[in-house]
């Protein structure tokens, strides 16, 4: 007797943060931020990880940073179906955004001040942690109701949001996100079977390297 194992449809979603932008690299820029020279090389790096894999659709955030990103690596996805989400920025931060640059530092000190719990704070035109995480988890449960079938999805955002999009597909909190972070142009995959989680890599930036070491020719 032939027994037929039910494993459930599967979905594959790659997650990249954006390549280096010029507030990564603390220049002076518009809080809308193009990329820098090595962020730019990042970008095209990228393309090659993505050369062979079969995509169903792009998400990527509508700010520069994100969609110069998608930008580098698009002679690698075409026909693929695009979707710029205004629901996939990054956290806001009001008027800790603002002087060319972005002042954590700011954000953080007067979130400790405020006299609440600090991830619930959320600065004038600016948007709090956990909002952020919510936000995040919102996208990433649509995001399963629209792919149920076998499909591989790739996202193009930021550091924050695509964090807490981790983590809410881990059923982690938001306060795991202080132990570690995404670099710019690092993948980052979840493996989702029957909704759920089966297997993640995260922060992946070995794709970097090895195109590094393919132009200059060396053989490994």
């Amino acid at each position: 007797m032939k027994v037929f194992l039910n494993i459930g449809k599967k979905m594959k979603i790659y997650i990249v943060r954006h390549a280096q932008s010029k507030r990564n690299a603390r220049i002076q820029s518009e809080e809308d931020a193009e990329l820098t020279e090595i962020g730019e090389e990042q970008a095209r790096r990228l393309a090659g990880f993505f050369h062979d894999i079969n995509l169903s659709k792009i998400y990527c955030s509508p700010l520069k940073r994100a969609k110069i990103t998608l930008n580098g690596i698009k002679d690698s996805l075409k026909g693929i179906p695009i979707v710029y989400s205004k629901k996939m920025i990054e956290i806001k931060m009001g008027k800790y955004g603002g002087d060319g640059k972005d002042d954590w530092k700011g954000y953080f000190d007067e979130a400790m001040k405020s006299g609440i719990p600090y991830h619930l704070y959320a600065p004038k035109k600016g948007e709090s942690l956990q909002e952020c995480y919510e936000r995040a988890g919102k996208f990433y449960n649509n995001l399963l109701k629209k792919h149920k079938a076998n499909q591989n999805v790739l996202l193009i955002g930021h550091g924050f949001f695509l964090m807490y999009l981790i983590l809410n597909a881990l059923k982690l909190d938001l306060f795991e996100g202080k132990y570690y972070q995404l670099s710019n142009a690092s993948i980052s995959t979840l493996l989702i079977r029957n909704g759920r989680v089966k297997d993640f890599h995260i922060n992946d930036y070995n794709h970097l390297i090895k195109e590094g070491i393919r132009l200059k020719g060396i053989k490994l």
